[in-house]
């Protein structure tokens, strides 16, 4: 999870992520956004899920939500926001155990059914891989 302070607004955690540069595809944009916004690299296990985004601002229609694992790289906020934001921080969260997630998810309405879903599709992963998930 990233945490991202709006300079007109909130400041809310979120899923590293975002939209597509020109001409490139899917996994090599998730990658990516994930290495700007946490200095991580990652490789894609699955994709999890698709879903409409929320709010439906404009800013995207869909969320496709991908399993990562970690390669290399020491987590930590990165760019990509552009002017009107920052990001100040980034954690892991166990996504089997809510009771240890940051304050302000469980009472987000956009993020925690996010979550919940993400939790439902890694509850469906095979079982080495949901351990292996839960110690994050």
């Amino acid at each position: 999870m990233v945490r991202c302070a709006f300079r007109d607004g909130p400041t809310v955690w979120m899923l590293p992520g975002g939209g597509r540069e020109e001409d490139e595809d899917e996994a090599t944009c998730v990658v990516r956004e994930v290495h700007e916004e946490t200095g991580l690299q990652v490789r894609i296990e699955r994709y999890l899920f698709d879903r409409p985004a929320e709010p439906p601002d404009g800013t995207y229609t869909r969320w496709r939500t991908y399993w990562c694992s970690v390669e290399s790289g020491v987590a930590s906020p990165g760019g990509g926001e552009g002017g009107a934001a920052e990001l100040i921080d980034v954690v892991w969260i166990p996504m089997l155990n809510e009771s240890v997630w940051p304050a302000g998810i469980v009472s987000d309405v956009f993020l925690y059914p996010q979550l919940l879903a993400i939790r439902s599709a890694v509850s469906e992963a095979p079982p080495d891989a949901a351990a292996a998930n839960n110690k994050r």
